[in-house]
């Protein structure tokens, strides 16, 4: 017996390409929005990263004032302290004490040294260099 081929239509063969192209279009479509997506979250996990690194600065910087502040609490705890810190801030002695100021005055070996002689004024007129 013999066997007949079907006959494809015009119609037909046009559809099978554009129904072929059509789902090209749309892998390539699907393709370009999942790169994209995956392009975006890159740029998030980097921003995120710098964010932690910076977040981790400010609690490092955070940290170093908390002791700063633990310490000058511990040191205002006792009478001894606080006293420091209202002399210091504010300049005050109690009833009875002074000042001190210690001028030091030049050594005699240096006032020596800055008065030249005869002969090193001519040796310096004569050997400029």
């Amino acid at each position: 017996m013999r066997e007949f081929k079907k006959r494809r239509t015009y119609g037909a063969e046009i559809l099978r390409i554009a129904g072929g192209s059509l789902g090209i279009g749309l892998l390539a479509a699907a393709a370009v929005i999942a790169g994209r997506g995956a392009y975006d979250m890159y740029g998030k996990f980097a921003e995120a990263a710098a964010a932690r690194t910076g977040a981790e600065a400010q609690l490092a910087e955070l940290q170093g004032r908390q002791a700063a502040v633990e310490t000058a609490v511990e040191g205002l705890s006792n009478e001894r302290g606080v006293e420091g810190a209202v002399r210091e801030r504010y300049g005050v002695a109690r009833p009875g004490e002074g000042q001190i100021d210690i001028v030091r005055s030049a050594s005699s070996s240096e006032a020596l040294r800055q008065e030249k002689g005869m002969f090193e004024k001519l040796w310096d007129l004569l050997f400029v260099w």
